[in-house]
């Protein structure tokens, strides 16, 4: 008769007058006969980020070529050829923001609340009227991991005209209360591992954790087969190397070193491809780690004025050159950044892709990843067409291979400068679809229709895009 282990099995033993445990990793007594998932039901945890980049897009050679399931990547999406299955592409919606002060109505994509104290404060001033998704999302798993939710940025530019609480921040709890993004990949590792990591005073007794727990490791081994005791040997082994790092508590994955890098360059020089690979790697990490399945990354804030010194052409501020249209001919500055942009959140897909999961899956397989931007024409800091990706399975919620969903294709007559249509939808469609994979029980998200029957809320789940 095959026994079994629940997945959640720990080794525990006295230790200094407290309790000490050790995970175990993925065994095959753990799992179903067809060793494709665990014995007890439960399956790989799905996880959400939010990935904002600034000033919207070049939307002709952004939205992709053909609808439905027959599509194919225009110029600035080619970066993601790689992982173009895991898309799904939604172009042709409408913010319904009620309200437009330039970039802040197209923070709306990500939460499907207009904002608010509009003009109470200096400059374009507003604070975000509800909270974010990945707030939501967060809520929706509370307690399943150590860690609810983590905010990560690249530049630390900023812009000098925007004010309150909306343009500062991709995550909000709700009104007043912003989740600040960590741009410092080191404290980004610190906020994530730093708790695991060894306190110098009671190295010598974490020393003997293994020796706290011999006899359940000799119950345990009488109760697995010779393959899984192979692999809780070297499970073993690898605590004995880490013991010096990790507390009680060991996390059943790979610890990473800390980079040891603190984006303080100046804001015009800053190393962003390097800041946005750490960040990616860390994340990535964390979910192996199961520490956290809620993230968000601010890689570079709307309106923000900084040179993207990593970019061909880019030598004044990426705001600027958004507005102006001579920048966005094919090999100017702006048309180089969009695909840099490209760039850089497709290393966080392929990371995700490449980080094998217990099952033969993979992090991108079980994940939902929401890629927009504050504009979708960021010359007239338009909201019509808000393109939004949708990229991951979403652990089989999600279309794959992915669609790109189009109500109506871009108007043959858009011009670089001008409004985009036609436009129709509700881009908070996209928000309910996201968040009845991890509360199937959510029937609206974001505001309600005022009299007139305006608002940015939705009730309607975009069905089109799910499996």
């Amino acid at each position: 008769m095959r026994k079994h282990l629940k997945r959640r099995t720990f080794l525990r033993g006295a230790l200094g007058g407290g309790i000490a445990s050790i995970a175990l990793p993925p065994l095959d007594a753990m799992m179903n006969l067809e060793q494709t998932a665990f014995a007890d039901g439960s399956s790989q945890p799905r996880r959400y980020v939010s990935w904002f980049r600034g000033n919207g897009f070049i939307l002709d050679r952004f939205e992709p070529i053909g609808a439905g399931a027959d599509w194919q990547l225009n110029d600035h999406m080619t970066p993601l050829a790689g992982v173009k299955d895991y898309l799904n592409v939604v172009t042709g919606l409408t913010n319904r923001c009620k309200e437009t002060i330039t970039h802040h109505e197209g923070m709306t994509v990500f939460n499907g609340y207009t904002m608010v104290d509009i003009g109470q404060g200096q400059g374009f001033f507003s604070n975000s009227g509800g909270p974010t998704i990945d707030v939501l999302i967060s809520d929706a798993l509370a307690g399943q991991t150590p860690i609810a939710s983590v905010h990560l940025g690249a530049s630390k530019a900023q812009s000098p005209a925007d004010e309150g609480t909306t343009m500062h921040n991709l995550s909000h709890r709700g009104h007043l209360q912003p989740n600040a993004a960590i741009t410092n990949p080191s404290a980004a590792w610190q906020s994530l591992f730093g708790s695991f990591v060894q306190p110098k005073d009671d190295r010598e007794l974490r020393l003997h954790i293994l020796d706290s727990v011999k006899g359940e490791v000799s119950t345990l081994q009488s109760r697995l087969g010779a393959e899984d005791k192979v692999r809780l040997e070297a499970h073993l082994d690898s605590i004995a190397a880490l013991e010096a790092k990790l507390m009680t508590a060991t996390p059943v994955c790979e610890l990473p070193m800390d980079p040891m890098f603190d984006n303080s360059d100046a804001v015009n020089n800053e190393q962003l491809t390097l800041v946005n690979e750490l960040m990616s790697d860390l994340l990535c990490y964390a979910f192996s780690c199961d520490l956290t399945r809620v993230a968000t990354m601010l890689f570079l804030e709307g309106a923000a004025e900084p040179s993207l010194g990593e970019v061909p052409g880019n030598d004044s501020s990426w705001h600027q050159y958004s507005h102006n249209v001579n920048s966005w001919d094919v090999g100017g500055p702006f048309d180089n950044g969009q695909y840099y942009l490209m760039e850089r959140f497709g290393y966080l897909l392929t990371k995700m892709r490449d980080t094998i999961e217990f099952d033969g899956t993979n992090l991108l397989d079980n994940s939902i990843v929401l890629m927009s931007s504050d504009a979708s024409d960021g010359s007239v800091h338009s909201i019509q067409r808000h393109p939004m990706i949708l990229a991951g399975a979403g652990g089989g919620y999600l279309k794959y291979p992915g669609i790109h969903y189009q109500p109506e294709p871009l108007s043959g007559n858009y011009s670089h400068g001008s409004h985009p249509g036609p436009t129709s939808g509700n881009t908070t469609d996209v928000l309910m679809s996201i968040m009845r994979a991890f509360d199937d029980s959510v029937s609206w998200i974001g505001e309600q229709p005022n009299d007139q029957g305006e608002g940015a809320g939705s009730g309607t789940p975009l069905t089109e895009i799910l499996a």
